[in-house]
């Protein structure tokens, strides 16, 4: 084996997953500030600022699709040591970016003010979520840009710039947010809105420290311009558009879970945010060992080692398991001091508790099968992967809806819907791989051991 070639220990895995994890830590950091700050006006405020930031992430998921699908090919190009074919990739990439900037501006901006005045009920609620999702909007500037050059250095394995930039990002959005939001040095106080303008300039710096960054250490991608090599386009589309559509299934079932939870009241709503930004953290494990895998299943096939993925796989599902029992082990052991922390009442508190007594063992679970997925996508099987959500979001949804509004269920309970989505992904992801090439190959290297 070459040095050039993927090295599949577990140190290696964790030299580059944790950096990516480190940069999803921060960014859950980011968000736990911005409702933290914003509590402190009151907690429809809070209530607004998530569901908004919900749909933000869920049309990110553009974006996301279309970095995914670069770093899938960077991977593959990698593992097929061709590094010229890198720049063209990632220039391509960069004018589909351009296209679905413009539709995340413009959707955020105007489309989705209209959309919250037919399912928000509260007024205040609303108005705050019209408020923060006009100047949120702009973010998309800077946020979908920053995902394609994670995207060229996780698909290179090199992750540092990852974490550099999301530290910087996270630092700045604070700083801002203490300024806009309340008002200091002479600053005005803009509340809902500062909140949203802090953000939107965090990320601003974030992006301007990857183009220097990226600059110096990959100078052949630094300027990335339009070229009349557009080869990659429809095979990043052909990759990207999948995701795109199953990243934003998965953000939306979440819209409808919350959309949900509003009919139950405002202690209800507050509760199932406060959770759901402690269920974050699992995410910030998830994050860094799905990308892992894309880039290992990607890179491990370009090289002809289709026998050592579900090894590799293996031990990212071990590692997942591990750091997201670390990370949320607060839901289980002191749930009552996380929920005080948002200036919640002992309504909220209560419910609050109870639900994430109820998420705890579904979050382990979700560290299994977000590897499974991720194996799917990263073989470029990202249409699988869409059926695969497709199948599992129908399941989640009818029993989802049923529990809300056919039952007496507490919020709490309302929570076990994700058992019925996880282990529905679960489920049909390893159907899926086990039905493949690789499942055959690697029972055959087993079983030749075990002679």
């Amino acid at each position: 084996m070459t040095s050039t070639q993927l090295q599949i220990g577990y140190a290696s895995l964790w030299k580059m997953a944790l950096p990516l994890c480190a940069g999803a830590f921060i960014q859950f950091f980011i968000v736990i500030i911005d409702n933290y700050f914003v509590a402190q006006l009151d907690g429809n405020a809070m209530s607004a600022v998530s569901f908004v930031g919900l749909i933000y992430i869920a049309l990110g998921m553009l974006g996301a699709g279309s970095a995914n699908a670069a770093q899938i090919l960077i991977a593959k190009k990698t593992g097929e040591n061709q590094p010229q074919e890198i720049s063209i990739v990632l220039k391509n990439a960069f004018l589909i970016q351009l296209v679905i900037v413009a539709i995340q501006i413009a959707t955020m901006a105007w489309i989705v003010p209209i959309l919250l005045k037919l399912f928000i009920s509260n007024q205040e609620v609303l108005a705050y979520m019209t408020e923060f999702s006009q100047f949120r909007s702009i973010g998309f500037i800077f946020f979908s840009f920053i995902q394609l050059y994670h995207a060229f250095w996780s698909g290179t394995t090199e992750t540092k710039s990852v974490f550099y930039s999301t530290a910087l990002v996270a630092l700045a959005t604070i700083c801002f947010d203490y300024l806009f939001i309340f008002g200091h040095l002479g600053l005005p106080a803009l509340g809902v809105k500062g909140a949203a303008i802090a953000t939107n300039l965090g990320e601003g710096v974030g992006l301007f420290f990857l183009m220097i960054y990226t600059k110096k250490f990959a100078p052949q991608l630094a300027l990335i311009r339009v070229v009349n090599q557009f080869r990659y386009v429809h095979e990043l589309l052909k990759l990207g558009i999948p995701i795109m559509i199953q990243m934003l299934i998965a953000l939306v079932i979440w819209i409808i879970f919350f959309g949900f939870i509003e009919k139950r009241g405002e202690a209800s709503f507050q509760s199932a945010f406060i959770v759901r930004n402690m269920y974050s953290l699992a995410w910030v494990s998830a994050m860094g060992f799905s990308s892992t895998a894309k880039t290992y299943v990607s890179g491990l096939l370009a090289e002809k080692r289709d026998d050592e993925i579900f090894l590799v796989l293996k031990r990212l599902i071990a590692s997942n398991i591990l750091l997201i029992a670390i990370l949320t082990h607060g839901l289980l052991l002191y749930p009552g001091w996380i929920a005080a922390q948002f200036n919640a009442t002992t309504e909220v508190i209560d419910l609050t508790v109870s639900s994430m007594h109820v998420v705890f063992p579904v979050i382990l679970l979700f560290a299994v099968t977000n590897i499974l997925l991720a194996a799917v996508e990263g073989s470029g099987k990202t249409l699988q992967g869409l059926i695969i959500e497709m199948s599992t979001t129908v399941c989640y949804i009818a029993y989802a809806y049923w529990i809300t509004f056919h039952t007496l269920a507490d919020v709490s309970l309302i929570w076990t819907s994700d058992y019925v989505y996880f282990a529905g992904l679960g489920i049909f992801s390893l159907l899926f791989l086990r039905s493949w090439k690789w499942y055959s190959k690697y029972t055959r290297k087993i079983s030749t051991i075990e002679k």
